[in-house]
């Protein structure tokens, strides 16, 4: 086969995910979308601070849901969360986000078979 006949011609403007997220199946649609959208911006120190505004926009969501995804995210784990502090009127500002490994602490949670649920596996004669 030709090089020619394989082409990508998506923009090269990316950052990467680890399969371990995707794999999870204890996080829901949002925790997963939430983690995806706080990814993108993170900077070289692992770090990120968007404002759950912008985690709403960009993950289609409502921000009062945004903010509860983080919450859950914190609670399994996933996400570092530290309030910061404006410095000249000590107002809130955005949040500092640090990902943390999605890999489950449980192998139990990652079914390797790619099966659904036992419950519907093809019986054996």
């Amino acid at each position: 086969m030709s090089k020619d006949n394989l082409r990508d011609g998506r923009v090269k403007n990316w950052f990467y995910l680890e399969n371990d997220l995707l794999d999870r199946q204890d996080l829901t649609i949002y925790e997963k979308t939430v983690y995806i959208v706080i990814a993108r911006y993170v900077n070289g120190e692992n770090k990120a601070f968007p404002s759950y505004e912008t985690i709403a926009k960009k993950g289609s969501m409502a921000k009062v849901q945004a903010m509860r995804v983080v919450k859950s995210l914190v609670q399994k784990g996933l996400l570092r969360k530290e309030s910061r502090r404006n410095k000249n009127n000590k107002g809130s500002t955005s949040n500092l986000y640090t990902l943390l490994n999605p890999k489950p602490k449980d192998k139990g949670n990652i079914n390797k078979k790619g099966v659904v649920s036992h419950r519907y596996r093809a019986k054996r004669n």
